[in-house]
């Protein structure tokens, strides 16, 4: 916050305002008064009270403007400091606002795409169109049970009791037979309507079941080739190891070679030779897989980035959760801090170029900006 003024300069401020009240009616009918009552003290005898004169009626305006103006001074320092309050609660309030309208437009994208793309909603919808129509069905057994039930035992009444029942039975017995013939009706237009959609839906499934098996036998046919290719594999390592043998074979134990009588002799091609030249022509023709090794290396820096974020630094878990639990008195935020400083700057300009250094008879640097 800017620094307060002196004590000096509220005086010089009120001396100012003490000048213009003194040239207004109002002081000079006051002085005025003054005098008169102090003449007609004198004529009558009566003891003299001390009167005020012009000279202490502005001494005394000038110590009551002082003590108005540091008051002012002070609620417009509250003032602007609970403005700049307002302002950083503002501000992070419409943060907060945005950041929760961003939540919700991802949360409603995220809703849109389970929506379109979810592989099971037309199953979905079968499975719950099933259990509708099951306990439909139940529904409509069950009451038309009961009303062969109803017409059995009134046929027996009617024939062989020879008993008419009454008008409002017959009545209720039809109303019964009419809303199980509207709910009859009812369930064979719903499955006409949904019989076409669960065709469409079994034909995607038989289509899926089709290409799942076609997946399967794919992949059982890339592993057979991968069964010969290590099978081939380890059969030029067992190649590769007879070479190893045989050439260790041709040495003494002092790493001096031993005679060539008892060395190994290459067998002629036409002999059945050419095995080993083969085995030799298959090891120089073997190519290092870089691809592989560049994979390797992506998980290992994978996997070192992963114990780098690990680590966590216990000052910087204490500090968010400090500044997370909002224990910071506010004070106006960054903006308040940039008008701070940015006044503090002015002031240091004017005071550099300046053409003097301010003396006692000029007037000071306003109060409040």
């Amino acid at each position: 916050m800017p620094n307060r003024p002196s004590d000096r300069q509220f005086q010089h401020v009120a001396r100012r305002l003490s000048r213009f009240v003194a040239g207004s009616p109002f002081s000079q009918q006051t002085v005025s008064s003054s005098n008169m009552s102090y003449m007609q003290a004198q004529m009558t005898g009566q003891s003299l009270q001390p009167q005020m004169t012009g000279g202490s009626i502005l001494s005394d305006y000038s110590s009551r403007v002082v003590t108005d103006l540091k008051t002012q001074f002070d609620e417009v320092q509250n003032l602007r400091r609970d403005l700049g309050i307002m302002r950083q609660l503002y501000t992070e309030f419409m943060k907060q606002t945005k950041e929760s309208l961003a939540t919700l437009r991802t949360q409603t994208q995220s809703v849109k795409q389970l929506a379109t793309t979810s592989v099971g909603g037309a199953r979905g919808y079968i499975d719950s169109g099933k259990k509708k129509l099951d306990t439909r069905s139940q529904n409509i057994l069950t009451d038309v049970e009961k009303l062969l039930d109803t017409v059995e035992n009134m046929k027996d009444d009617v024939t062989k009791r020879q008993i008419t029942p009454k008008d409002q039975i017959v009545k209720n017995i039809k109303r019964d037979i009419d809303s199980a013939a509207t709910e009859l009706e009812s369930l064979r237009e719903h499955i006409k309507t949904i019989k076409p959609m669960w065709k469409k839906t079994w034909e995607e499934e038989l289509q899926n079941i089709v290409e799942e098996q076609q997946f399967l036998t794919h992949q059982e046919e890339f592993l057979n080739d991968l069964l010969e290719d290590h099978k081939a594999a380890l059969e030029v390592y067992g190649h590769i190891e007879k070479v190893i043998s045989l050439r260790g074979s041709g040495s003494n134990g002092k790493g001096r070679p031993m005679p060539r009588s008892r060395g190994f002799k290459s067998i002629p091609a036409e002999e059945g030779g050419g095995d080993l030249s083969n085995v030799m022509l298959e090891i120089r023709g073997a190519a290092v897989n870089a691809e592989r090794r560049m994979k390797a290396i992506e998980a290992s820096q994978k996997i070192r980035e992963k114990e780098l974020a690990a680590r966590s630094d216990e000052l910087q878990v204490e500090l968010t959760e400090f500044v997370g639990s909002k224990k910071l008195k506010m004070t106006g935020g960054a903006e308040e801090a940039d008008r701070v400083r940015q006044k503090r700057s002015e002031a240091t300009l004017k005071a550099m170029f300046s053409a003097q250094s301010p003396s006692p008879e000029m007037p000071p640097p306003p109060l409040l900006s």
